[in-house]
């Protein structure tokens, strides 16, 4: 029972302590009893440095006290337990020495001065090292600023941590003044000398945080004036090196490139085409080695001038393009095999791209394609366009499309109009004194019949009844053909008549059918509908004339004999 009520007021003053928690991250405050008391001065440089001599010397002595109870220590817990105190206070000390080492040098550290190494071969620490200067910059362009909040913020933790001290420290101090056993004396003595430290160790930092606060702050140029030194800066240093190295690329490439273009356009005239294939390969590897050049002058010029960070930056470029060429290589090789004639599209030859025939005019970056019969028949594709197609050579009595303008055309059977317009997109046609528009895939959908190219024929199948079947061979054939002959002089498409001929056909179910084809020249395409009205015309004419029957379908019923 009296050992319960020894721990009451222990257990209460350790659940006012802030230590009975977890320790609270960096970036959280502590809380601030009531009883906090006004922040001290800030000590002189010289009482900063006095302070953790003293505070050394007793991390010394603890150490020594605790190396000599080690030795005799013979359980092997116990002894864990002294290794790991051990292992804490070599850690304070050094925390402590690193301390007094930054206030007496003004920041700096003797850590910075340790360096390590390297004697065996690592490639991961060789690009850690090639990109380093690249985020040293980066970190060295944002330090002040970042630096300046972080110790701002652990100030105010360290602040609201010595406040908390002190406040525990007071009342540790006031119940150890009121206590009176000896057990309980000892355990707050104990408990205040903890607390003590605590306070130490939050004084300690916030020396070495005003100190590195008061390093950063100092006062520097106004804000015109120091943006106006940067930019000079920028001028005179990394602006300077990266006008140079574009200077360097762009002036490397114009030269080797104009060389190249001059001595290729001197090597390929007056050669054929065959002999021009070893002219165009060495041309595309001079605009590689052209480019390699180009890059590797722009890195030199960088290198030269010591600007790390944009040697870094430019090396992750050519890295990043690299890379992004593993997916799309297997492509822009096919592309290269037809830059070199030696692809599924050759130049001269023909290819037929959105349905339309097309004759390859050139292969380069942007090829050239034309066909002679369209109006703006020319057109410039991308190579990669090309990739997917193949072309064959032209033969002279090809057509590079169905018409032309000012042709006479059907479509379908019976469509008759005059083409007046066909571009590569649309073909305009006259129908009936109309215009109609067609899409050139619609339009070729329609299989045109040119009835301007090489002329035309108009057939017309004419009956004549039975009863004319003695004569039909030996006199109305001729009579028809020279009535049709008599007739045509007075037509006005009598100048394109090539040949016409009037035969008989065949002897149908119910007519002795007579065929009729007259044969015209191309320039009479407008008539092709008055000449079929023509024939007939002039075929029913005869028939008036001479006396001739046209019969009509006859339906005969054969009926049985009647049965008397």
């Amino acid at each position: 029972m009296p050992f319960r009520w020894l721990a009451i007021p222990i257990l209460g003053l350790l659940a006012q302590s802030p230590h009975a928690q977890p320790a609270a991250a960096p970036s959280e405050t502590a809380p601030v009893t009531s009883t906090q008391e006004p922040l001290p001065a800030t000590p002189s440089r010289e009482t900063q440095l006095r302070t953790l001599i003293d505070t050394i010397q007793e991390v010394e002595a603890e150490r020594a006290d605790l190396s000599r109870r080690l030795k005799r220590a013979t359980d092997p817990a116990e002894v864990q337990q002294m290794n790991e105190q051990a292992t804490q206070i070599a850690g304070r000390r050094k925390e402590l020495q690193t301390a007094f080492e930054e206030i007496a040098t003004g920041g700096a550290s003797s850590a910075e001065l340790q360096q390590k190494t390297e004697t065996a071969f690592d490639w991961q620490q060789e690009i850690e090292d090639l990109i380093r200067p690249l985020l040293d910059e980066l970190k060295r362009l944002t330090e002040r600023p970042r630096m300046i909040e972080r110790l701002r913020s652990e100030r105010t933790l360290y602040e609201n941590r010595l406040q908390t001290a002190n406040a525990a420290v007071a009342h540790i101090e006031q119940t150890l003044a009121a206590a009176e056993g000896a057990t309980v004396k000892k355990a707050l003595q104990a408990t205040l000398e903890r607390w003590q430290d605590h306070r130490k160790e939050a004084e300690s930092r916030l020396q070495r945080i005003n100190a590195q606060l008061e390093r950063l702050a100092a006062p520097g140029e106004p804000t015109g004036k120091r943006f106006a030194l940067t930019l000079q800066e920028f001028a005179s240093g990394r602006g300077l090196n990266l006008v140079l190295a574009i200077g360097g690329f762009v002036l490397t490439y114009l030269v080797l490139g104009g060389f190249g273009r001059l001595t290729g356009w001197l090597a390929d005239r007056g050669r054929p085409r065959k002999a021009r294939r070893l002219a165009r390969v060495t041309a595309l590897s001079f605009k590689a080695l052209t480019l390699i050049l180009a890059f590797f002058t722009a890195t030199l010029i960088l290198y030269a001038c010591g600007d790390w960070l944009l040697l870094g930056l430019l090396i992750l470029l050519a890295i990043g393009v690299l890379w992004g060429l593993r997916q799309s290589l297997p492509r822009y090789v096919a592309e290269i095999r037809i830059l070199l004639g030696m692809g599924s599209v050759r130049e001269g030859e023909r290819i037929v791209y959105a349905g339309v025939p097309w004759r390859i005019t050139s292969l380069n970056v942007y090829s050239t394609l034309s066909n002679p019969l369209l109006r703006g028949g020319t057109l410039r594709l991308p190579l990669d366009r090309l990739v997917d197609l193949q072309s064959r050579p032209h033969a002279p009595e090809e057509s590079w499309f169905p018409s032309r303008e000012n042709d006479i055309v059907i479509l379908d059977g019976d469509i008759h109009g005059k083409v007046l317009v066909q571009t590569p997109e649309v073909v305009q046609v006259q129908v009936v004194g109309a215009v109609k528009t067609f899409a050139v895939a619609d339009y070729l959908a329609k299989s045109p019949r040119n009835l301007s190219l090489e002329g035309f024929a108009v057939p017309v199948v004419f009956g004549l009844d039975y009863r004319h079947q003695g004569e039909i061979l030996s006199e109305i054939v001729p009579r028809l053909r020279a009535h049709l002959e008599e007739q045509l002089e007075q037509q006005p498409f009598r100048p394109h008549l090539k040949d016409l001929l009037v035969e008989f056909n065949e002897a149908a179910a119910s007519s002795l059918n007579l065929l009729i084809v007259a044969v015209f020249m191309g320039s009479g395409a407008e008539y092709y509908w008055p000449i079929r009205r023509f024939l007939q015309r002039t075929a029913v004419s005869a028939c008036n004339q001479y006396n001739w029957t046209i019969p009509f379908d006859q339906l005969t019923v054969h009926l049985p004999p009647a049965q008397s």
